[in-house]
């Protein structure tokens, strides 16, 4: 994200690159084959909320520690036939896998903006505008290794 704001010169353009590449790189999980292409709508929804908690919080511990607990809960809780994590998880689904517009979009556009407003007031989250849409500078060192 840092390389793409100095390159783009703001702050939202990495943010729906990097969420978009996201949710490509898991465009070739057998969840897709199974569910359907509308499951993208949760890989990139779910790039976006990382992105907007990197941004937020000026480091990607946060989104980091996010989604290596999202695999976890994935591959030690529950699992099927047809996911990409083959573990001897605690559940196994047995049902038909399906995916509809809601089962995709509650998470996406109500969970994890609740989520995001959770992390906002435990962090102190302030200056969304500037942090997510603000414009981007090059850093001192670059400014001065191009001069020298």
């Amino acid at each position: 994200m840092q390389g793409l704001g100095v390159f783009a010169k703001n702050r939202w353009v990495p943010l729906f690159l990097t969420s978009i590449i996201f949710g490509g790189l898991h465009y070739f999980n057998p969840e897709v084959g199974q569910l359907g292409d509308i499951i993208m709508i949760h890989y990139i929804g779910t790039g976006f909320m990382l992105g907007i908690m990197t941004l937020m919080d000026e480091g990607l511990e946060l989104a980091l520690g996010f989604h290596a607990a999202n695999n976890l809960v994935a591959a030690l809780l529950v699992t099927a036939d047809w996911t990409a994590f083959q573990t001897e998880s605690i559940f196994k689904d047995v049902s038909a896998p399906i995916a509809g517009f809601w089962d995709v979009a509650i998470p996406v556009f109500i969970i994890y903006p609740l989520f995001l407003f959770i992390m906002a007031k435990k962090y102190g989250w302030s200056n969304w505008k500037n942090k997510l849409f603000g414009k981007v500078e090059k850093p001192e060192t670059l400014k001065l290794s191009e001069e020298s």
